[in-house]
């Protein structure tokens, strides 16, 4: 049985689609999409392309969701995995956890630290990132890479108010 994930697809120029995708994988460089309105229509999608892919709760998402980057500091700091601060080329700034951030690899899973907007989980490619921070608190931080900009601490960079 095959599972469809429900997915917003973001290009890096500002292009977006909304479907299903049933073959997406972080070592694969094409999946395809199920358009949300027309379940004929299919699109072969290069993650080279891409900003990131957004893995949604709803396609309507809310018109009146809180910021993203308004968060419980405390749920925060308690979620497993390492915390991470992405900025995009577009200046946007994500904050989640990931267990699988790799300097070395396209891309990677965040688990966004708002769990009260529309994203379960966002796959981030790495090519459409300025800087990747990661931390994990009292824990000696461990040498990352993006693009010769990225950072790792104990402590977290500059957070939200």
């Amino acid at each position: 049985m095959r599972i469809a994930n429900k997915v917003v697809v973001h290009y890096r120029d500002g292009k977006i689609v909304k479907g299903y995708t049933y073959d997406f994988s972080p070592n694969k460089d094409i999946f395809h999409v199920v358009d949300a309105n027309d379940k004929d229509r299919v699109t072969e999608i290069s993650t080279s392309q891409l900003k990131a892919l957004f893995f949604v709760k709803t396609f309507e998402g809310n018109k009146n969701h809180p910021d993203p980057g308004h968060f419980s500091m405390e749920q925060f700091k308690n979620s497993p995995g390492l915390k991470v601060k992405v900025t995009f080329f577009d200046h946007e700034v994500m904050y989640g956890s990931t267990h699988g951030y790799a300097p070395n690899r396209k891309g990677f899973f965040i688990s966004p630290a708002n769990k009260e907007i529309n994203n379960d989980r966002v796959f981030v490619v790495k090519d459409s990132t300025v800087v990747v921070e990661t931390w994990q608190w009292g824990r000696t931080p461990q040498p990352s890479e993006n693009r010769g900009r990225s950072h790792s601490r104990t402590a977290p960079p500059s957070l939200p108010q």
